[in-house]
């Protein structure tokens, strides 16, 4: 049933005139009959009787205009909702790393609540490759990778800026009291890494190989947290992002190992999928990234 006979229906209600009705919709009187008689064909009930010079609804009529104006009134709200950047209703699914996620997406999150209170936002982190793959599947809406950038013909990759990686140890550590470490040294260290496909830990075992060292003892964690706790508990040392160790090595819980080597450093950067429809909410969400890093 097309959706215009409701829009049609109500008029004549309002009007009680077909010719009235096809004045104000643009139509010919022709067209507004037909409307009606699809109704009634529909329903299976006579929906208008005339009385004198007006088209009256009958009983069953004004039944089905107490559930049209409803229906209506819904269809209009949508149209409304989603062609202005009022309060959103719907889902956005955000996928990120969770050095992103916990030290620095929040705030956009809660800001974005902020605009759209009834919107319901899922934050989910997992590694990039998942990530990427769950963008391609259209598991998540848009996602904040910290990654080598992107490449790919069904991507739309957008660079926010680079983030430096900086390996890490206790204050305890014997590294705290060195100007400078050479690599080598660190074949003899306990290397506390994230999981496999983590770009940081591939980073590290990219360079350790390039460098000839072997990693003789090794402590694997999911937590970025867990990893710091082992490094700040002398278990050994780690390379992280800056931005995730920030606030410990202010407060001297950890320090920045100063070694020989190139400056390390991956992107954050936002993924969607190409073609992608991108809602006001999703719009919203990136421009929120996008301002915010430039101001960090």
């Amino acid at each position: 049933m097309d959706i215009n006979y409701l829009y049609t229906f109500k008029e004549v209600a309002k009007w009680g005139s077909y010719t009235r009705t096809g004045e104000e919709l643009g139509c010919a009187q022709s067209s507004v009959t037909t409307h009606i008689k699809k109704l009634e064909d529909h329903y299976g009930q006579k929906l208008f009787e005339r009385t004198g010079q007006k088209m009256k609804l009958t009983q069953p009529g004004e039944e089905l205009l107490y559930y049209v104006n409803q229906v209506t009134e819904l269809l209009n709200e949508a149209k409304e909702r989603l062609t202005t950047n009022e309060d959103a209703r719907g889902t956005v699914s955000i996928g990120t790393v969770e050095s992103l996620a916990a030290y620095f997406i929040t705030p956009y999150i809660r800001e974005l609540k902020k605009q759209h209170p009834s919107l319901k936002i899922m934050l989910e982190a997992g590694l990039c490759p998942n990530l990427t793959q769950g963008i391609i599947d259209g598991k998540y809406d848009v996602a904040v990778l910290l990654d080598r950038l992107q490449t790919s013909s069904s991507l739309e990759v957008i660079p926010i800026r680079k983030e430096n990686m900086v390996m890490i140890a206790s204050s305890s550590h014997s590294f705290s009291k060195r100007n400078s470490v050479l690599m080598e040294e660190f074949e003899g260290e306990t290397i506390i890494l994230t999981e496999s496909g983590c770009p940081y830990r591939t980073l590290l075992e990219e360079m350790m190989r390039s460098s000839g060292i072997h990693m003789q003892s090794v402590i694997s964690f999911s937590s970025l947290e867990a990893i710091k706790q082992c490094v700040a508990d002398n278990l050994g040392i780690a390379l992280v992002p800056e931005i995730a160790v920030k606030q410990e090595m202010e407060s001297g819980k950890l320090i920045k190992v100063p070694f020989d080597h190139e400056e390390f450093y991956l992107y954050s950067q936002l993924i969607f999928k190409k073609k992608k429809w991108l809602t006001a909410p999703i719009q919203q969400f990136i421009s929120l990234v996008q301002e915010g890093y430039q101001k960090y």
